[in-house]
């Protein structure tokens, strides 16, 4: 019976791409770096927890500067503890378009400690809240919204000009809107909000009165999942110079070891390599703003 070779399956961690990368964990991460470097050919002299603890360096560096995404949290008025402030990274559990079970309310949420797309479990944490950019009260303010200012112009400037040009025009309503926006500068309407990351604690000026309590809406740079920051392609750039340092480090002690055949280990060339990618890979991320906002400004 004459010999048969075996089919050869597809690995199903292959066919990667940017917005679809088959790197899901530390391992997948791991296992690249490995292969990268020349295994399972070569020998790399260095374990699985120095690996893991390459990625966390590397995943802290990014998430420094970079791996934030834009996302808005409802937020209750009366769950914010007075002279304290409101867990921003802890509202997740009561935000619908993040809950991993829609028929779950808020208050249940609350009480038995479900968690949902806002709880990272691979960091067995919280995503945490980088920066807070809007705060919007959901009272009565807007062009549809009945018995308000803006609601009385717009449709006077509409209707009247049906009639006949009876009533307000644009020109009025703009003016309008400029007055309103002085009004709310000089007389401090909109609440003044500071956020401290360090403790995840927003805190609103004036504080919010628990006799008339409202719903609003935090806009939020929120870190990205451990899961989604594993396949960042700088994060495995730096790590892979974490490792080629290590090594460096490792075979270094072995310089002067003659092997057989009259050769040496080399040591430097590793190491050189890995300190100047770790460098340039610092560079970029500090100076050119891998995977963030483009800037809104621009100076001619």
């Amino acid at each position: 019976m004459p010999y048969q070779t075996q089919p050869v399956l597809p690995n199903p961690f292959h066919g990667s791409t940017t917005f679809n990368s088959k790197i899901k964990s530390y391992d997948h991460l791991a296992q690249r770096v490995r292969r990268t470097l020349g295994e399972p050919l070569v020998d790399i002299e260095v374990s699985s927890e120095q690996m893991y603890e390459f990625i966390d360096i590397a995943i802290e560096w990014f998430t420094k500067f970079s791996g934030v995404t834009e996302e808005y949290l409802i937020f209750r008025s009366d769950l914010y503890q007075r002279g304290i402030g409101l867990r921003i990274d802890k509202l997740f559990s009561i935000t619908p378009d993040l809950s991993a079970n829609p028929d779950t309310t808020e208050t249940a949420s609350l009480s038995s400690g479900i968690t949902n797309s806002g709880y990272d479990f691979d960091m067995d944490d919280y995503r945490k809240v980088v920066d807070v950019f809007s705060l919007e009260q959901g009272n009565t303010s807007g062009v549809n919204t009945l018995f308000t200012i803006e609601h009385t112009i717009a449709q006077q400037a509409y209707f009247g000009h049906l009639l006949g040009n009876v009533g307000y025009d644009l020109i009025t309503w703009n003016a309008l809107k400029e007055w309103l926006d002085t009004r709310e500068k000089l007389l401090a309407l909109k609440p003044y909000f500071r956020f401290y990351p360090d403790t995840q604690i927003l805190k609103i000026l004036p504080e919010p009165n628990y006799s008339s309590s409202y719903y609003g809406l935090v806009g939020c740079k929120v870190q990205k999942p451990i899961k989604d920051l594993v396949s960042q392609l700088w994060v495995f750039r730096y790590v892979t110079a974490l490792t080629k340092i290590s090594v460096g480090n490792v075979r270094g002690k072995y310089g002067g070891t003659n092997l057989f055949g009259g050769q040496t280990v080399n040591y430097q060339d590793f190491m050189n390599q890995g300190i100047k990618e770790k460098e340039e890979l610092e560079k970029e991320l500090m100076t050119n703003y891998v995977d963030t906002d483009p800037v809104r400004f621009f100076i001619g």
